[in-house]
């Protein structure tokens, strides 16, 4: 955030496209950036995806400014974008989405796909799921997800990241909100 508007997406950009480096490097990284990049630099050489220390910091800098970095990465890399902002909100992150944005998101996408998605994932996001819903529909639910039976990882996979880019283009219209500014304050 302390970087200039015009240094901002060059620098993203540049982290996302870090694959090797040896221990001086990231020591010298880790003093402008973060304590995070210092423990990963004193782990030797490796390689190393930047992708995700690029989503990691777009996810905790203002959503505006993260907004405005991403389109003029995208601008000039449309598929470092798209691979940054792949790893900034997963599908496992819908566990912090509060339950009416949850509900608007339930609502938006197909009851099959659903029921995929929550095939492969954890009985606490399940449940996040099932508290916006009837108990009708969490029944008739939980039965989809039954009668399933094995499914393909790719397929799971493949079901989360669509319900992620629905939500991420509900968010996008003002419907739901997926990530909370932490100075945000909600009167009722």
């Amino acid at each position: 955030m302390s970087l200039p508007n015009d240094t901002r997406a060059e620098a993203v950009k540049r982290l996302a496209n870090l694959r090797r480096f040896s221990p001086e490097m990231a020591e010298k990284v880790s003093i402008l950036l973060s304590h995070r990049m210092k423990a990963v630099g004193e782990q030797g050489k490796r390689a190393y995806s930047g992708f995700q220390s690029a989503a990691d910091i777009m996810n905790c800098i203002d959503t505006t400014v993260a907004q405005e970095i991403l389109e003029s990465i995208e601008n000039m890399e449309p598929t470092l974008a798209i691979s940054i902002r792949d790893l900034m909100f997963t599908f496992e992150d819908l566990l912090q989405v509060g339950e009416s944005h949850i509900r608007e998101l339930t609502g938006a996408i197909d009851k099959r796909t659903l029921a995929t998605a929550l095939k492969g994932t954890n009985e606490e996001l399940k449940n996040h799921f099932f508290r916006t819903m009837s108990s009708r529909a969490v029944e008739m639910l939980k039965e989809d997800v039954e009668s399933l039976g094995p499914v393909r990882s790719r397929d799971v996979i493949k079901a989360q990241n669509e319900i992620v880019a629905i939500a991420r283009q509900l968010e996008a219209e003002g419907k739901i909100v997926l990530k909370g500014e932490a100075n945000e304050e909600y009167l009722v």
